[in-house]
This record gives structure tokens, sequence and C-alpha cells, in this order.
């Protein structure tokens, strides 16, 4: 049978082994048992910090904030004796700065209460966190996160930009859509062709639409999602790039293919028919030298028109639609 002073060799043995900070503290808050994860994770020394409660000023050196924390736990301590997953960054000995995850129980022992404290460092995870959020806000595309029942959880700055909407209006909702395909028949024809590619590939690529934004603006958006998740809970992560002032270069250039060739068409006619026209009459023999440089000078005149009209033609269009591709924009100054 286990003798009390086994089961105590026992029990501090295990939280001297855990891989959590585990602190056992009087009913003054002066600690009683502090384990080598303690140690490891803050730095301090279980006999610099055993019998005494200086070590949480130690731990949050700035009196607000260490004022701040106190305050929380108060306040949670108000309606029960414990608190769960309570997130509070720690400064360690060498400086460094660690996110504890707090988690307290009460229990008694030879009738007097002790409190656990368990603190789980996730300083790590909230760094990678931080660094998934932050590569998603700065991207410069559309970026949001559903989950199954069509509820936004995520919403970049991009999203906001583009939109109009800010992230405040939309996570946790789901009418955002309504909101940016305003048209019913629209909106309802967007759905069902989306509707009929993720039945086919769990995803889409490249689906062009048209939003409103929230002042009214239309801006034309590439749609890109996956699925993401595990265990049976799938989230889409949907990816909008704006196109809008890449359509408006391209439409740009069309005119500008367009409108040249009409422009093109009446002159380049009417030198080609003045040179054949002179050549029937030199064959003829019914021009003589003089009258055929004339001729020949006056075309060249004509040409020399015709591409100072072309070049002042592209200066414009490079100038006006700024988002013409740089391939384009070189051969348009060229």
């Amino acid at each position: 049978m286990e003798t009390r002073d086994q089961k105590s060799c026992i029990e501090a043995g295990f939280l001297d082994n855990a891989l959590v900070l585990i602190a056992v503290l009087d009913e003054k808050g002066r600690v009683i048992s502090w384990n080598h994860a303690a140690e490891t994770i803050t730095g301090y020394s279980r006999d610099e910090v055993v019998g005494s409660a200086n070590i949480w000023k130690h731990l949050y050196p700035d009196k607000e904030y260490r004022r701040g924390v106190t305050q929380k736990i108060a306040d949670i301590l108000k309606t029960k004796n414990y608190f769960e997953n309570l997130e509070t960054v720690i400064r360690t000995r060498s400086g460094d700065s660690h996110t504890i995850l707090w988690n307290t129980k009460t229990i008694l022992e030879a009738g007097m209460p002790r409190t656990i404290a368990v603190g789980m460092d996730v300083t790590t995870e909230r760094e990678a966190t931080l660094f998934r959020n932050s590569i998603i806000d700065n991207a410069n595309v559309l970026i949001a996160v559903l989950d199954p029942k069509g509820t936004v959880q995520v919403w970049n700055k991009a999203a906001e930009v583009i939109t109009g909407y800010s992230a405040g209006e939309v996570i946790g909702r789901h009418d955002i859509w309504k909101k940016i395909y305003p048209d019913t028949v629209y909106r309802r024809s967007v759905t069902q062709k989306i509707s009929q590619v993720i039945t086919e590939h769990n995803s889409f690529e490249n689906i062009e639409t048209t939003i409103h934004t929230k002042n009214g603006e239309e801006r034309i958006l590439s749609w890109n999602t996956r699925q993401i998740g595990t265990g049976g809970t799938l989230h889409e992560i949907a990816i909008g790039r704006d196109i809008t002032d890449q359509r408006k270069a391209e439409e740009a250039l069309v005119a500008y293919m367009t409108e040249m060739t009409m422009r093109l068409k009446q002159p380049v006619s009417i030198v080609s028919s003045t040179l054949l026209e002179s050549a029937q009459l030199m064959k003829n023999g019914l021009l003589d030298k003089d009258e055929t440089i004339m001729v020949f000078e006056g075309q060249a005149r004509n040409a020399a028109q015709i591409e100072a009209n072309i070049q002042e033609f592209q200066k414009a269009i490079v100038e006006k639609n700024k988002s013409i591709p740089e391939a384009y924009r070189k051969f348009l100054e060229g």
C-alpha cells in the first residue's frame, strides 16, 4: 500500500517533470512549490522564488500592466475561485517576453487552501499566429475565410480597401455577399456558377465577377478558393484579386487598336493608291523624272505625318492608362 510519503514523492516528481510551469501558492500568494519548467521558462530558480510572493513583480515589472492583470484576475475570482486560459505576457530574467496561458485550481492540503497555477508557454504559437495574420493582413489581395455556414471569420485589410466594408462590419456575418452583389439576378447567376464548379472540383480558380463597393463603385475581381480544416470541419479561403485596372487597360489597348485601324485605313489607302497610279504613269511614260521625285517626296511627307499621328496617339494612350502592362507600355512608348 502506498504511504503518504511515497505519494508525496510521486506528486513532487510529477510536478517537477511536467512540461508546463506549475506553481503552488498559499492563501497569501506566496510560492510553496516552483517546478523545473517554471525555472526554465522564467529563468528564476526554485530557491529564489519559494517562500515569497515577489516573483510576480519580477515577471510583471511594468506597474500598469501588473495592475491590469491583477484586476482582471480579481474580476474573474469574484464569480468563481479559479480561472481558465488567462493569457498574459511575462518578462523572464533574461529580459525576454513570453506569452503564458494560465489555468488555476484551488485545493485543500492539510486543511489549508492552496492554489495550483499552471502556465503553458504559448509564445511560439502566438508568434506563428501573429506572423500568419501579418501575412494575411498585408497581402494585396482580398482574403476571406468562411466557416461551413458561410459566416466570415477573416476579412483582411485588402478586403476592407477593395470593398469599402470594414472587418467589424463583416466578421461574424454572412450578408456581405448581398451587399457586394446587390442585384438579385446577378447574384443568383454567380452563386449557380460557383456551386456548379465546386460540385465538380471542390474549389474554383479565376472566376471573374463584378462587385459593388460600399460607395457604389464597380470593381472586377478574379476569385480563387481553397478548402482547409481537419476533423470534418472545413473552412473556405476565398482570395479575390482586383483586376479592374487590368481590364480597363486591356479595353484601352483594344480601343487603341480599333481607333488606329480606322485612322490609318484612309491615309494609307491614299498613299497606296497614289503610288500605284504613279507607277502606272511611269510605265506608260507619262511621268518625267522631276514629276516622279515630286510624287515620292509628297508620299514620304504623308507617311511621316502618319507616323507622327501614331506616336502622338500612343503617347496619349500611355499617359491616360497607367495600368497598361509594362511590355505593351514599352511597345507604345517605343
